[in-house]
């Protein structure tokens, strides 16, 4: 039984020991693909409208029941320290503040699960339900941890933008437009030469807070207008090879709702190194910012 008793009667404290590392353990909580399938009780699926993971990000999901009875779901990320802790608010109802922290133990990793609700009444009327239901979650959890790959090479979120699809096309595929949002501040964008088709090379110049220009280069692996686009840093034009190839980017753009368009970026690397290295840089953070940028612009076109 990994559920224990806490002194604080607004909280409901689980706990259980998993074999896989806090790394591990962390990147099923930060990759989207393989967050859906352990999130929720038994037999509950998820879909994912926004996964913005970074401090004040929101996660807003539908749980769908084996009944198929739908449960909209909104949190927002509060805070997030990598591979050690994560504090999740629960802001649809029932409102509660989720605190998972990552520990190590005899060489596997500690999970504790701390659910700390608005009202002592409200947690202890859904006690008998959460604390067996904790128990499904971890068991889903466990599963997705021995199958997932030992290659940790992705990063990605999704957002619902309140701009359509054609919008946020066009800010990523005309130069006049992508040097307006494409890097978060203090950088700036000075420059962009885009060849959108595939095969098609790009040059987006940007410069640093110390003045330096930062050239990147690429090539379009595939284009479909309005709905995709996937480009590589591996050449700088078709198809001469990089000097060192870092990463491929998956866009999507998806109609969602009225004049919204759901945005999903994957960044898939060539290496477990360069992926955390792309994190450390700042991954979510920035992208979270210029992709905030993008959605502003496209809100005007």
């Amino acid at each position: 039984m990994s559920t224990q008793e806490s002194p604080d009667d607004h909280e409901i404290l689980s706990t259980r020991l998993l074999d896989a590392p806090r790394a591990k353990v962390f990147r099923a909580f930060r990759n989207p693909g393989d967050l859906a399938k352990w999130w929720g009780p038994k037999d509950f699926t998820n879909s994912f409208h926004a996964f913005d993971f970074r401090p004040g990000g929101t996660w807003h999901f539908l749980m769908q029941g084996p009944d198929g009875t739908g449960y909209e779901n909104e949190s927002l990320f509060s805070e997030i320290e990598t591979n050690t802790r994560l504090v999740i608010e629960h802001v649809s109802l029932p409102r509660f503040r989720l605190t998972a922290v990552l520990s190590d133990e005899e060489g596997k990793t500690r999970l504790t699960w701390n659910m700390r609700f608005e009202t002592a009444e409200m947690c202890s009327k859904l006690k008998p339900i959460c604390i067996p239901k904790n128990e499904e979650n971890f068991d889903r959890l466990e599963v997705v941890l021995a199958e997932m790959s030992p290659d940790d090479r992705e990063l990605a979120f999704c957002r619902v933008l309140d701009a359509p699809r054609e919008n946020l096309f066009r800010c990523w595929t005309e130069p006049g437009l992508l040097t307006k949002w494409f890097t978060p501040p203090p950088y700036e964008t000075l420059h962009a030469e885009l060849d959108v088709q595939p095969g098609g090379a790009s040059l987006v110049v940007m410069r640093g807070p110390d003045g330096i220009e930062l050239p990147n280069t690429g090539i379009y692996l595939d284009v479909v207008p309005n709905e995709r686009i996937i480009f590589t840093d591996a050449f700088t034009r078709a198809w001469e090879p990089s000097a060192k190839p870092f990463m491929v980017g998956r866009l999507t753009f998806e109609d969602h709702g009225e004049g919204q368009t759901k945005y999903s970026v994957r960044v898939l690397h060539w290496s477990a190194a360069d992926r955390e290295a792309h994190e450390q840089m700042g991954f979510f953070l920035g992208w979270g910012i210029a992709t905030d940028q993008l959605a502003a612009l496209a809100a005007t076109l």
